[in-house]
């Protein structure tokens, strides 16, 4: 039997483009590795009687566009809101955001006369800007050396550019161009503050705070929506496995076919072209199309081999930079914990909302530089949820699971350490840090989850570690992710196409890539017919 679409790897690009394939009439497969559909976003049992987020963890960049295409709801995926924000600083004094204005403004003015106004001035310009962005995403970029169509395609952008008001304009081309550092300095007043928003962009990369450029990740808080409201974060209901679950049923309902425990181990090219995949046991399955939801380091070295790629191509590959530089962590907990800054009403208030621990920047920018060495830094920037809080399916009653990342945590390692070796003592190191902040936290451990980068390459296959599948430089965004010759999800190969977080729009459970090159093998589909 011979495919008109196999999607290699079952996460959830690849599980959104087979959905979008099966909905257009593609006879389509999807071949995963691992015995689970979901690929880092799924939900398992990591202790008895406790379940949560294994990798990905949080809801906000997935498209309303995709989530009604698909139907989601229809096949189980439902939401729930963070109740707040609480950002935990190095010296005990935390920042608890709830929403409430009043309440808000009293918070900030701990720190900043002026800050609250700020951060609704900023908040409001990037969301403007960030209009433009979002308009982008689900357009392909235009290949660079295209020609007059290509440049016509940018006409649209620049139009919307040109709408904005000059204010605006300046923080774009800013966000793109300064450093996170540059731009918080521009904005607040508070050094808390400050501190605050540079913090925003160590989750989305790995990169100096004085580094251009690496104001970026703004970009992605801003494009983020929840339930109508844009830069909204929250949860999957069960976890986000719930979510891709909901992706496979749209799927089948399609008629996609699913196989797991399948691992591939070629992608086969004959004259230049995609024909098919061939499994670890030597099965080969055959396809008229093969779409790779594997990072592109994986996919053009390992799967297809560099003897069927252009040589400056296959260099080019080989030099995109990776490292998220992060270890997660999952924790099975007895009771409740609690916080050191925190009681009542606020207390129950932070247990449902996202909860970061911040150390002061010059401390941020020094565990980048160690993590550049292949150093372990003295203090992490840690981001924690406790889903359990708000999804009493995850745990059993009165009792709860914790999610958390600890950055930056370098994958290759200096001296010859292994992860193997030292990843316990790491997480030991990381747990001691929140405890300043949630005391008595190890004695409510009753199991725990540790993934370090090394894990995260070897039970989800990405590279490096890398969650985003690639850094989001300025040298790795837009058409130049992951190169100007597979930017628009065609690739140098005749008949495959990328559809995973290393090609546009990037990193994140957004479903983007997924759907932005189903349409773009549908329409290529259709012409060769």
């Amino acid at each position: 039997m011979v495919y008109d679409a196999i999607v290699v790897g079952g996460g959830h690009n690849g599980l959104t483009a087979a959905a979008y394939l099966g909905k257009a009439g593609l006879k389509t497969l999807v071949v995963e590795r691992r015995a689970v559909l979901g690929g880092a976003a799924v939900t398992e049992e990591f202790h008895p009687g406790y379940r949560n987020s294994v990798a990905s963890y949080t809801v906000s960049l997935l498209r309303p566009e995709i989530v009604a295409d698909l139907d989601l709801p229809a096949h189980g995926y439902q939401t729930i809101p963070l109740k707040g924000h609480l950002d935990l600083f190095a010296d005990g004094r935390p920042l608890l955001s709830t929403g409430d204005e009043t309440h808000d403004r009293a918070a900030v003015g701990r720190f900043s006369n002026r800050d609250y106004e700020a951060i609704e001035r900023f908040g409001a310009a990037v969301q403007r800007v960030g209009a433009v962005i979002r308009e982008q995403w689900f357009k392909e970029p235009p290949h660079l050396g295209g020609g007059f169509l290509e440049l016509l395609s940018m006409v649209g952008a620049g139009r919307q550019i040109k709408a904005l008001d000059p204010a605006d304009r300046h923080l774009l081309a800013q966000l793109f161009t300064s450093s996170a550092n540059a731009i918080v300095e521009r904005w607040f007043e508070s050094e808390r503050i400050r501190n605050l928003y540079a913090a925003h962009c160590v989750s989305g990369n790995f990169s100096s705070l004085d580094q251009p450029g690496s104001a970026i990740p703004f970009f992605h808080h801003a494009l983020g929506e929840f339930e109508g409201k844009r830069g909204g974060w929250g949860m999957a209901k069960g976890g986000m496995g719930a979510i891709t679950q909901a992706m496979a049923g749209a799927g089948r309902a399609h008629g996609v076919e699913f196989r797991t425990a399948a691992p591939v181990e070629r992608i086969m090219v004959e004259n230049k072209r995609a024909v098919g995949v061939r499994l670890e046991g030597g099965e080969e399955i055959r396809a008229r199309m093969v779409l790779s939801n594997a990072d592109p380091k994986r996919t053009f070295l390992k799967f297809v081999g560099p003897e069927h790629l252009p040589e400056g191509f296959a260099r080019d590959i080989g030099t995109l930079r990776y490292g998220h530089a992060t270890i997660r962590m999952n924790l099975a907990l007895s009771g409740t914990p609690r916080f050191a800054e925190l009681e009542g009403a606020e207390a129950a208030i932070a247990l449902g909302s996202s909860i970061t621990i911040i150390p002061e920047r010059a401390a941020i920018e020094a565990a980048y530089r160690k993590a550049t060495l292949g150093e372990i830094p003295d203090e992490f920037y840690i981001d924690i949820r406790i889903p359990s809080a708000s999804d009493d399916s995850l745990a059993p009653r009165g009792h709860h699971v914790m999610s958390l990342i600890a950055k930056y945590c370098p994958y290759k390692l200096a001296n010859g350490r292994s992860w193997d070796v030292i990843g316990k003592d790491v997480a030991e190191q990381a747990l001691t840090q929140i405890e300043r902040h949630m005391p008595g936290l190890r004695s409510l451990i009753v199991g725990r989850q540790l993934l370090t980068p090394l894990d995260l390459e070897r039970v989800f296959g990405l590279t490096e570690g890398d969650i985003f599948h690639g850094r989001h430089d300025l040298d790795q965004i837009f058409s130049l992710r992951p190169h100007p010759d597979a930017a628009q999800y065609r690739t140098p190969v005749a008949g495959l196409y990328l559809c995973g977080s290393g090609a546009h729009p990037g990193g994140g459970v957004s479903g983007v890539p997924g759907r932005n090159a189903a349409h773009r093998v549908i329409k290529d589909f259709r012409k060769r017919k």
